[in-house]
């Protein structure tokens, strides 16, 4: 049987212009050529788009029907399917061949699309959603970043803040792994369906396929592990990107113990005996707190008020501040100058580790040694030492001996006083009241066991069993250049100095005797570099002040040590000095051999330890360059462990969105798998018979048909149309132009033997029209 198209418009329906009359003459046609035995009868159907219009539309009577199946796409000519394939039963599994359906909008939506076919084009939203998911995931891998860098070695105190920060780390890691699992599940989709064109696999693998993503079982299937190669790494790089993003890229931030280390410009303790130039004792410098700043000296005073014509203020003694602090670093024995408690504190400006260097201005000792040995002279004489080796063990009793008070500040001064404090001289002042003449220069002795043994033939063996090694030291009270590294490590520190002698405190030299020795009854030359109070006054003040530390020194140095000879016995040391209560001797009261440098460290000790009492005038606040550390529990960052993490994910997913990218290109379309795809997919009829029973969607499946191999592409069922080759485009009314195409097939889901191959470009529309019925106690109706 042949049924002609009509020339003008769609089958059966013409245009929206055509009057009734025209519609029914042309039905009328239409029934003439239907073959009879069809048993076709007309029933009306209004239009989807225009509601008033009503169209009439066969219907199949089936007490007729031949064997077989009415395709509503007639062409002459023959028409031969891809595939052979017995007739079967469309649309129904109830009585007769079609089911009613009574719902208008239903009927008008299947009329409406009775016209439409498959639109080959690749739509934005994939491509679009594919790249977003990649570019949102290094976004998101950054911000991770970026956050983390922010934190690295903070320090955050409260832990609800701790909390809040680690929980922005990780969710920006969980978003990442969501744009980049996003992507990759999308490529999944798209070859996906590429695979179900090109493989014909079981329904269980088809069932993994499409749950990749939730059920890890597809990479045990070795079918699929086989036949789908690039889905089952895709499948795989899907299910490790949340252990590279979500577990792992959080660990590159931890909380522990870092070492923090930064340099800053802070103001540090620091000596400055120019403050003592310009301290007058009836105005005292407050502190802070409110208290007076001590200086290292007490002064008299030609008038207590300040208000005679020319008064002036002099040289007393030495403080209490500083008899204490000299006496507290003698006595502790230590090798190191005291400081504060929290002089690290400070210093460092916290409970830091830091080192820093700093230079002042103080007084010094410049030792040397003019002598060395039993019987030298060395310089003794072009010096003038009051005393040579003789007095020295072994030839002399002394194992040390020191003369350190010739030329010093006498003390009272040699004037008549009145009666009461301030030393106020009894009318007018003497010339050389409190004037600095000349600072002591100190001649020390010393002698040092070398224990090694005498000789018998030695002629100091008869009283003395080891060699000793006498030496004689000058030091000369200077004006000093320190420049001090401070190292403070809790709980300990440590001090570097480094001093450049600068000039005599107070340059000037005693005559001589006729015999060489110098005349200390006499005044000192030359006269004019004296220091008065009456001149300069600044220069007087500082002078004082280095003298009053010197004068404490010399107490501890001065006296001498005896040492008993062991032969005959008994061997001991009988002390006239206080210098056995310092650092610079043994425990055996015998002095250190290095007694040159001990001497110098140790009064240079005494300046430092000035820093140990801030109320003293002469500590004042400096700013320099420090260098501080502290270990610091903080969060601590390691970039490498983040970027670990991210740049395979990043470099796998950008090859697989470029292999999806190839893949929908070839394709020419963009692919789903959400239900209405499956559903339009699976329109086939022999997947209508052999899944008989199994329509409730409950487990267990049957077997049998969970290892049926099924295939997706074109459908040959006899009634579908026949891709002939050839180019041309698409128009509402099926597709016309230069291929020659027989209907349009349906591209579903079926056995290898009834599914042909998709051809890019062919316009695809679905099954064979739909052909509808009424129920036996509607009225039918005629346009006739």
């Amino acid at each position: 049987m042949t049924i002609s198209r009509p020339e003008n418009g769609s089958f059966l329906h013409g245009t929206s212009d055509d009057s009734v009359e025209e519609r029914r003459d042309r039905l009328s046609r239409f029934k003439e050529n239907i073959d009879p035995g069809l048993g076709v009868d007309m029933m009306p159907m209004a239009s989807p788009k225009s509601p008033a219009v009503t169209h009439q539309l066969y219907r199949l009577d089936t007490s007729n029907t031949k064997s077989g199946m009415f395709s509503p796409t007639i062409s002459p000519g023959p028409r031969q399917p891809l595939y052979a394939r017995t007739p079967d039963t469309l649309y129904s599994f109830g009585s007769g061949i079609f089911r009613t359906r009574t719902d208008p909008m239903t009927e008008r939506l299947i009329a409406h699309r009775a016209t439409q076919s498959a639109k080959w084009h690749v739509h934005w939203r994939i491509p679009t959603l594919m790249a977003l998911g990649f570019f949102m995931g290094v976004v998101f891998a950054l911000g991770q970043h970026f956050l983390y860098t922010f934190l690295h070695h903070r320090r955050i105190e409260e832990e609800e803040k701790k909390f809040r920060w680690v929980l922005y780390g990780r969710a920006l890691a969980y978003m990442s792994k969501l744009a980049f699992g996003g992507c990759a599940v999308l490529v999944l989709r798209q070859r996906i369906w590429r695979t179900f064109k090109e493989r014909a696999l079981s329904v269980l693998s088809i069932d993994q396929l499409f749950g990749a993503t939730e059920d890890p079982s597809l990479f045990m299937n070795w079918e699929v592990v086989s036949n789908a190669p690039f889905l089952i790494a895709i499948a795989m790089v899907i299910w490790l990107i949340p252990m590279a993003t979500i577990i792992f890229s959080p660990g590159a931030l931890t909380f522990g113990t870092f070492l923090h280390s930064e340099t800053l410009d802070l103001g540090i303790p620091t000596l400055n005996f120019s403050a003592e130039s310009t301290l007058d004792w009836r105005t005292p410098v407050k502190m802070e707190d409110g208290s007076n700043k001590r200086s290292v000296m007490y002064y008299n005073t030609t008038d207590i008020p300040g208000t005679a014509p020319g008064w002036f203020d002099y040289y007393d003694q030495p403080s209490a501040e500083l008899r204490r602090i000299a006496f507290l670093l003698a006595y502790s024995n230590m090798n190191y100058p005291n400081i504060k408690q929290d002089a690290r504190q400070n210093a460092c400006g916290g409970s830091y580790n830091c080192t820093y260097e700093q230079s002042f201005v103080g007084p010094g000792y410049q030792c040397e040694e003019v002598a060395s040995g039993t019987g030298a002279t060395g310089k003794l004489k072009e010096l003038g030492a009051p005393f040579n080796m003789s007095i020295m063990v072994p030839e002399g009793s002394y194992v040390y001996y020191a003369e350190v008070d010739h030329g010093t500040y006498a003390q009272p001064q040699t004037a008549v006083f009145r009666k009461g404090p301030g030393g106020v001289p009894e009318g007018e002042p003497p010339e050389d009241l409190g004037v600095f003449k000349a600072e002591p220069v100190l001649w020390i002795g010393y002698s040092v066991n070398s224990t090694e043994w005498l000789s018998n033939d030695d002629p100091f063996a008869t009283n003395w069993t080891h060699r000793y090694d006498p030496h004689i030291i000058r030091c000369t009270h200077m004006e000093t250049k320190y420049t001090v590294k401070w190292d403070f490590v809790e709980p300990f520190f440590n001090s570097t100095t480094k001093r450049e002698y600068l000039a005599p405190i107070v340059d000037t030299n005693f005559t001589r005797w006729n015999d060489g020795l110098p005349n200390y009854t006499a005044d000192p030359v030359p006269k004019e570099n004296f220091v008065s109070p009456r001149n300069d006054v600044g220069l007087y003040k500082k002078t004082a002040a280095y003298h009053a530390i010197g004068d404490l020194f010399r107490d501890f140095i001065r006296g001498h040590v005896d040492l008993e000879a062991p032969k005959p016995g008994p061997y001991y040391a009988q002390v006239y000095s206080d210098v056995t209560k310092t650092r610079l001797v043994e425990k055996n009261s015998e002095p250190k051999a290095n007694l040159t440098e001990e001497i110098e460290a140790f009064y240079s000790d005494m300046v430092l330890s000035l820093f140990s009492a801030p109320e003293m005038l002469t500590v004042a606040k400096a700013r320099t360059k420090v260098n501080r550390s502290r270990l610091q529990s903080s969060f601590v960052y390691v970039p490498k462990r983040l970027w670990e993490c991210y740049a395979p994910v990043i470099f796998v997913t950008l090859i697989i969105l470029l292999f999806g990218a190839l893949t929908i290109w070839q394709d020419g379309t963009t692919y789903s798998t959400g239900f209405s795809r499956i559903l339009v997919t699976t329109r086939n009829t022999t997947l209508d018979d052999i899944s008989r029973g199994a329509c409730l969607g409950n487990d267990p499946f049957p077997m049998e048909l969970m290892h049926t191999r099924l295939k997706f592409g074109v459908l040959s069922d006899g009634t579908e149309g026949e891709y002939n080759g050839g180019d041309g485009h698409q128009g509402m009314g099926g597709y016309q132009g230069g291929s020659n195409y027989q209907g349009v097939g349906h591209c579903a889901f079926g056995v290898a033997s009834e599914i042909g191959r998709i051809r890019r470009g062919v316009p695809y529309a679905g099954l064979t029209q739909r052909k509808n019925t009424q129920h036996s106690t509607e009225k039918e109706t005629d346009l006739d």
